[in-house]
């Protein structure tokens, strides 16, 4: 394909990633934090401008789900093929999508060395910063926003886990801890989204939390560790560094 249209911020994430991004001119709002040149805003993940993405005349579009018939159809009768790619949420699930992505642009037998480089990336960096994590026994908190911490049962999870982080969600579900169980868990290093460290570290009732006491609140890109998506290693290994200065 020479034009792409990716419907969810992690296919337009791990496209980038993959270094294909010169073929992409759709994307939606939750990847376009910042305007791309080349790549139109299509709108949400959930509510996709169909209108914009037939303007674009694309040769494929991603879709994270079944799309319904009446859109297929559409899809069909102006020639743009559809290829449905479940979004993961194991990171086990990580390989097989960034394989699916490079064999879709690159073809079943020419597919590897961009393959390689990416996700064999991934898999050296998550067992390179859970070797510098062994033995450092620090509670990480990993907020998506100030009161909802990154949990056991999402792909961010599982990330934290192979990586070798002491996760104060690990036990949890569903983006879900309470205030109390927040504070009862008592992180000793506190990572959120760009902009939030203010609010987590001016919250009155996390004061008595170690990680606030000690200004151990940073920031990081948490959506690429959320998605596995570009800057995952990055992140990883910021993260892996902000903890080895933490006494």
């Amino acid at each position: 394909p020479q034009k792409v249209v990716a419907f969810s911020e992690q296919a337009a994430s791990a496209i980038f990633a993959l270094g294909y991004d010169s073929y992409l001119v759709g994307a939606p709002a939750e990847f376009l934090e910042t305007e791309i040149a080349g790549i139109t805003n299509i709108g949400y993940t959930r509510f996709v401008d169909f209108e914009k993405v037939y303007d674009l005349k694309p040769d494929v579009v991603i879709v994270p789900g079944q799309l319904e018939a009446s859109y297929l159809e559409s899809m069909k009768l102006r020639d743009i093929a559809v290829v449905t790619l479940e979004t993961p949420t194991k990171y086990s699930e990580i390989g097989p999508y960034y394989l699916a992505l490079s064999k879709l642009f690159l073809g079943n037998n020419n597919y590897s060395e961009a393959y390689d480089a990416c996700y064999g990336e991934i898999q050296r960096t998550v067992k390179s910063v859970k070797l510098l994590n062994s033995g450092v026994n620090k509670k990480v908190g990993v907020f998506v926003e100030p009161d909802f911490p990154i949990t056991g049962d999402t792909l961010g999870g599982e990330a934290l886990k192979e990586a070798g982080f002491n996760n104060i969600g690990e036990g949890f579900e569903y983006y879900m801890m309470s205030n109390d169980e927040i504070i009862a868990a008592n992180p000793d290093v506190i990572f959120c989204n760009i902009g939030d460290s203010e609010a987590i570290l001016s919250k009155e009732s996390y004061k008595t939390i170690t990680a606030v006491k000690n200004a151990a609140v940073y920031e990081i890109d948490v959506s690429a560790l959320a998605f596995a998506a570009e800057g995952f290693t990055a992140v990883l290994q910021d993260m892996t560094t902000y903890l080895s200065k933490v006494k």
